[in-house]
């Protein structure tokens, strides 16, 4: 797994980026295409693999990320459909509208129709708690240590299941949830013992 790329941009259009002499396309929402600037880029990627081919997706924000994974995860959404979301709308007014089960606004995103959009808001309405209030700006800090710490997760190898289980169990309230190496330490504890 590619949990995220730093390099040189070469290209907006398609979005290349050069890492030791390597170039690597990445699709990217439109927002974060506006967003670029030449020099060094950094991006919080997923490897999305196929039979036939792969396919590599870059964010500027890693809750970005962690929203494209869970729009995944629905079927009926495949990772050009989620992609397309995050260009179309903010990722905030996404995460609420999946909360509140806003269906209506859900069926205006491009590739989803009534049924895919009520599956969205059932599915992941309990699952993007976290991800709206980290957005929203209420415990901010908290949302991007859970959001590093996830990704950390998922590089040392744990499934995107294990790892936001293990997550579940932190008590984010507690000193010891400001430290990103502290919650990985504990989460890998949880996860062993499962």
């Amino acid at each position: 797994m590619i949990a995220g790329l730093r390099g040189v941009l070469v290209s907006t259009t398609p979005c290349v980026v050069e890492v030791g002499g390597v170039g690597f396309e990445v699709q990217i929402p439109e927002k974060d295409r506006a967003s670029l600037t030449t020099g060094e880029v950094s991006f919080f990627t997923y490897l999305y693999v196929r039979e036939d081919r792969l396919h590599l997706y870059g964010f500027l924000d890693a809750r970005d990320r962690e929203l494209f994974v869970r729009l995944i995860e629905v079927s009926g959404i495949g990772p050009k459909i989620a992609i397309n979301i995050l260009s179309a709308e903010p990722s905030e007014r996404i995460v609420r509208a999946i909360r509140n089960r806003d269906t209506a606004f859900l069926c205006k995103l491009p590739g989803l129709g009534k049924k895919t959009a009520e599956r969205l808001a059932v599915e992941l309405k309990d699952k993007l708690a976290h991800l709206g209030a980290a957005m929203t700006g209420t415990a901010r800090t908290g949302g991007e240590v859970r959001e590093e710490a996830f990704l950390a997760l998922v590089s040392l190898g744990l499934t995107n299941g294990t790892a936001e289980r293990a997550l579940e169990q932190i008590d984010w309230n507690s000193d010891d949830a400001t430290s990103v190496e502290k919650v990985v330490k504990r989460a890998l504890k949880d996860a062993s013992a499962a």
